[in-house]
């Protein structure tokens, strides 16, 4: 067995002990910041999503529980989390793919396929189903246009996910209705294409909050039939003008200054990178994004002591880089290599008594997929095999099953 496959079982069966029964199935508990204060971590019960809450550490178990010797009851948890979250009786969680039910259908669909379990497969099409049919009607369309939890992810989610039959014209509908909305909201001009994000923020360069990953929905979309008016293409060019080599990359423009260089999958040059990877299996041709992001992604510390070692800001978002990339361009197996070289420090950081890699949180802890150990669970058992477990950062494509 390998070190990584070591790491990743380690690290599973932390997550399976740390499960508490409850009502609505295996709960888990985490660090998050406080709304109010902005920076005081709270701890309590994480959500159901894919990225913040159960359904990603419900992944995590049935991907490391998918490896060989694998304690049973990884596989046995995943399974009954993933049945308590997509019961027909489980409460609406909103649109998004982040927390949202499309992300819960979506893992759910991927916990059946690494175990067997074939109920998820309809229970997983009835829930993406529910909410499909809710966006078609304009309910619980997120008010934001990025891919981490507005419009775009919803999009994006909407087109990739696994459907019963009767509900297709509702996908289209809801799709329709999304891009028609991303088409809306654009600001366009000479210098391309790039959507306002949050309130406090001007128009960000990036894959969860920024032109990127708004470009990549719209051009799943072209994909799929639906008439984006050019719009992926123009914000390409508009986050492209960001680009400069002499400062190591994309900048951050979330405070307007754009001092830089941004490096992180959700604000950065790794989800750039990403997004760049995915576009090429559509037809597009993203290889000089993905080598800038690559030669970006050597900012972050190779030494893992004491670095974020998860997937929004931290080391995984690497590994992921490449691992994205070996899915587009498997070739002589160059970017599986990186992938692994990439996570190694990884493993070798996580021993039975600890880990000494940090999550996401300035001092906290987490199980979630985002900032805490199942998105380095995940990682670790895709550097094994890239498609044993669909990719987590993006919302999926409907070429990629």
């Amino acid at each position: 067995m390998s070190a990584l496959e070591q790491a990743a079982l380690m690290l599973a069966g932390r997550l399976a002990d740390d499960a508490v029964p409850g009502p609505r199935g295996p709960a888990w508990s985490g660090d998050r910041f406080d709304l109010q204060t902005g920076d005081q971590l709270v701890r309590g019960p994480v959500d159901d999503g894919l990225l913040t809450g159960r359904a990603g550490v419900a992944l995590a178990l049935a991907a490391a529980g998918s490896l060989p010797g694998a304690d049973p009851r990884l596989t046995s948890l995943a399974v009954t989390t993933m049945r308590h979250l997509t019961d027909d009786r489980a409460p609406v969680r909103g649109a998004d793919w982040m927390s949202g039910d499309l992300g819960v259908a979506r893992a759910a669909w991927a916990v059946a396929g690494l175990t067997g379990a074939d109920d998820l497969r309809a229970s997983a099409a009835r829930t993406a189903a529910r909410c499909v049919s809710a966006l078609a009607r304009g309910v619980d369309v997120p008010p934001q246009a990025d891919l981490i939890d507005g419009r775009a992810g919803a999009l994006m989610a909407v087109l990739a996910a696994s459907l019963p039959d009767s509900a297709e014209r509702d996908r289209r509908a809801a799709a329709e209705l999304l891009v028609r909305a991303l088409r809306t909201d654009a600001e366009r001009d000479a210098w391309g294409t790039r959507w306002p994000m949050e309130v406090h923020w001007p128009p960000v360069a990036g894959l969860a909050h920024g032109a990127a990953g708004v470009a990549l929905a719209l051009r799943a979309a072209r994909a799929c039939g639906f008439d984006d008016d050019g719009l992926a293409d123009d914000a390409a060019v508009w986050e492209d003008g960001w680009y400069d080599a002499a400062r190591g990359g994309w900048p951050d423009l979330r405070d307007g200054t754009g001092d830089g260089p941004a490096v992180a999958w959700c604000h950065g040059a790794l989800g750039i990178g990403i997004a760049a990877a995915v576009r090429s299996r559509l037809g597009d041709d993203g290889e000089v994004t993905f080598r800038r992001a690559a030669r970006g992604a050597s900012a972050l510390p190779a030494v893992v002591d004491g670095v974020d070692g998860t997937l929004c800001h931290g080391r995984t978002g690497v590994v992921e880089l490449h691992l994205t990339a070996a899915r587009t361009w498997p070739r002589d197996g160059t970017h599986l290599r990186a992938a692994r070289a990439a996570a190694r420090p990884l493993a070798d950081g996580t021993h039975p008594d600890g880990t000494t890699w940090l999550h996401g949180l300035r001092g906290g802890r987490t199980p979630d997929l985002l900032t805490g150990t199942a998105g380095v669970v995940v990682s670790l058992v895709r550097c094994v095999d890239p498609l044993r477990v669909p990719e987590t950062t993006h919302p999926g494509l409907r070429v990629d099953g």
